[in-house]
């Protein structure tokens, strides 16, 4: 039998009362939290950026396709709509490519997937007019192939522009922040003005339907339309357009499809980029939520190294006498320290699993039913986002087992230190 792994069996089933037992039961409950609050902060944190992310390659799609005249305003150059072009990225499946480290190796990876849809846009600044109420709106004019599948969810009142091939649409797509401001609702007429070379030019339009997806940014300065508007306003043909916008199956592979497609399909006026390249400042501040993360992480795990560091040296206090004993009969140190170290595993052990269950468990209840709610004008959200990543959740548990368990093999070096003559001839 495996003698100090049977003792320390006897000592936590007698370690149930008194004070070392409260102390325990204390370390268990503290460190139990601290890995609840650990794959809270994960989910809640990761379920932020992925929903703040999703709104914005909603809006956006995933890549944009440009030419490289243009700088980063809203006014855009034309180009031509080619239908070859448009082809040959639609049928863009899942690529192999190659990415070369900071010490040359080369590796080879995979695209999840490809191109769902690619579809032409053009933005515009302009102005909507309603009964002397002004508000000045970038357009986002698009056609009848516009992928609006990822919109949906955000869609208030009304419907999406009726588009068309070869009939101009008159309704416009607002978002709530602007029909609050200039006080409209589905099927009100409006005025939409804009300058181009020195001229005004107008254009009547009737409110077709009402969005709100929560991003400020995007909610305050943007109105969709159909393209032929944007088209004629500033005099361009039927096949020019601004740019092109690509949906993807899977966003992680923005970068390495806007790679291919740059290098392999476009022409050289032309320049594909991802939208995390193009709206960097919001990715960048997403981005330093994982800052916010690690810090509570690490405090996380700073709080359970103490209380389990203290847990285990009041054991070794409390039972001087037995290591005493123990010494005396010949006992090594080390097997008298591993005494301890199997009582740390078995809190350790009992704080994963109720952590685990209370982490877990709110964050479950908090996507089934979102109870905690945000303010949408802060959080760009309308309550607490949750989204499991496995991953996460496997390295939280393994990561603080691993760092607890290598430091409090440090307090049972205070066993090294109990002589059996003094507490013996104490006792």
């Amino acid at each position: 039998m495996n003698f100090p792994f049977y003792i320390a069996r006897r000592i936590a089933s007698s370690s149930t009362g008194g004070y070392s037992g409260n102390i325990i039961k204390l370390a268990i409950v503290s460190v139990s939290i601290s890995i609840a609050v650990m794959i809270l902060s994960t989910a809640i944190i990761f379920g932020f950026k992925s929903e703040i992310s999703e709104k914005i390659f909603g809006f956006w799609g995933n890549i944009h396709i440009t030419d490289t005249r243009i700088n980063r305003s809203f006014e855009m150059a034309p180009l031509l709509d080619s239908q070859e072009i448009k082809d040959s990225i639609a049928s863009i499946g899942s690529l192999s490519y190659v990415s070369v480290d900071r010490q040359g190796r080369r590796t080879t990876h995979k695209t999840r997937g490809g191109v769902r849809s690619i579809t032409p846009f053009i933005t515009l600044p302009g102005i909507i007019n309603r009964k002397g109420s002004l508000d000045g709106i970038i357009f986002k004019g698009v056609n009848e192939a516009y992928n609006w599948t990822d919109f949906e969810k955000y869609l208030l009142k009304g419907h999406f522009p009726s588009l068309a091939d070869s009939v101009e649409s008159r309704e416009l797509l607002i978002s709530e922040q602007t029909a609050n401001r200039l006080r409209l609702d589905v099927d009100d007429k409006v005025v939409l003005h804009f300058v181009q070379d020195r001229n005004s030019i107008k254009k009547s339009m009737k409110v077709g339907g009402i969005y709100k997806t929560g991003l400020e940014i995007y909610d305050k300065r943007f109105a969709f339309l159909d393209m032929k508007i944007l088209q004629d306003v500033m005099g361009w043909g039927d096949n020019q357009i601004g740019g092109y916008e690509i949906f993807l199956d899977e966003m992680d592979d923005a970068f390495a499809i806007a790679d291919y497609v740059y290098e392999t399909v476009l022409p050289p006026h032309l320049y594909a980029e991802t939208i995390q390249e193009k709206f960097s400042t919001e990715f960048d501040w997403l981005e330093l939520q994982d800052i916010n993360e690690s810090l509570l992480i690490l405090l996380m795990l700073i709080v359970a190294i103490i209380n389990m560091s203290t847990a285990i040296l009041i054991l070794i206090l409390e039972r001087s006498r037995m290591i005493g004993i123990l010494k005396a009969l010949g006992q090594k140190d080390w097997g008298i320290r591993k005494i301890f170290v199997y009582n740390a595993v078995w809190i350790m052990s009992l704080a994963i699993i109720f952590g685990n269950i209370i982490g877990i468990g709110l964050a479950w209840f908090q996507k089934q039913t979102g109870f905690l709610k945000l303010n949408e004008e802060n959080y760009y959200l309308s309550e607490v986002p949750i989204r499991f990543d496995l991953v996460s959740i496997i390295a939280i548990n393994a990561g603080a087992v691993i760092i607890v368990a290598l430091v409090i093999i440090l307090p049972t070096y205070l066993v090294t230190k109990v002589t059996p003559i003094k507490i013996l001839r104490f006792d």
